[in-house]
Formats: C-alpha cells, sequence, structure tokens
C-alpha cells in the first residue's frame, strides 16, 4: 500500500437523458498541479445519475487497483453526494444498487472522503465526461443501457 494522498475530481455526463454517456475522472497527487491520470469513458446509454455514480465507482476501482487508501473525491452532483453521505434518501432501485456497489467498494477506504464542489470547479472531468459521451457509436443491435 502507499502512502500517497489524492484529490479525485469525478464527474458524469449524458446527453439525452438516458441517452449516450460517459464518465471523466482527473486525478492528482495532493499539492500537484499536473494530472497523474486522465480517464474519459464511454459507458453505453443511460441516465446523468448512473453516469454521475459510475464516475465515483470508477475512481475507487482505480484506488483499490493500485492499492491506494487516502484520497479526497470531489464532485458536482448534489444528489449523488447527498446520497453518499447518508443526507438524502435513495427512492430509485437502480440508483441504490450503484450506492451499495460504492459502500462495497468503501469497505476498506478509511481515508476516502468525499466533497461537493462547484461546477466550475469541476471543468477537467466534465470535459473528459463530455467527451466520452460524444464518442460515435455505431448503429445498436444489442445497446447496452446502465440502469
Amino acid at each position: 500500500m502507499s502512502d500517497r494522498s489524492f484529490i479525485i475530481y469525478t464527474d458524469g455526463s449524458s446527453r439525452g437523458n438516458p441517452g449516450p454517456a460517459g464518465i471523466g475522472i482527473a486525478v492528482f497527487i495532493k499539492g500537484e498541479t499536473q494530472a497523474l491520470i486522465e480517464i474519459s469513458k464511454d459507458i453505453g446509454i443511460t441516465t446523468n445519475n448512473v453516469a454521475e455514480y459510475e464516475a465515483v465507482i470508477q475512481a475507487l476501482v482505480w484506488l483499490r487497483k493500485n492499492e491506494y487508501t487516502e484520497a479526497v473525491i470531489k464532485l458536482d452532483s448534489e444528489l449523488i453526494y447527498r446520497h453518499i453521505t447518508g443526507a438524502y434518501k435513495i427512492r430509485a432501485r437502480h440508483l441504490q444498487t450503484q450506492l451499495t456497489r460504492i459502500r462495497h467498494l468503501l469497505d476498506d477506504g478509511h481515508g476516502i472522503r468525499f466533497v461537493l464542489i462547484p461546477r466550475e470547479e469541476n471543468k477537467r472531468a466534465n470535459r473528459l465526461a463530455q467527451q466520452a459521451s460524444k464518442k460515435k457509436r455505431k448503429p445498436a443491435s444489442g445497446t447496452r443501457r446502465l440502469e
């Protein structure tokens, strides 16, 4: 395990809600201004809320895969932030499933905390998510829907 601490910006984008969706993640070593890694990933056809959740999940997967345990995850979705922190009750079953995935990934992530930030502070992750949701797709015969 590493003693590095990270600042991770996450965002999700969906064009059509549901529509073509993507996630964006920008990882910084705490105190650095150059991104260590940027992730821009097409996640199929889904809603914006699912994309926002998926961005957080993929950030946690990256942390776990690399055996990092210290991070601040910054997101601009008030709904997702309030779900994660327990301030809002989740009414949609598919979002409850997403939250369960996050809880599972946090089982041993004691040094991970979440911070709600204004959209203006999340431009890099937003750009990455927008790029992913704009990717050209072949006409769907078996379109994958994440919901």
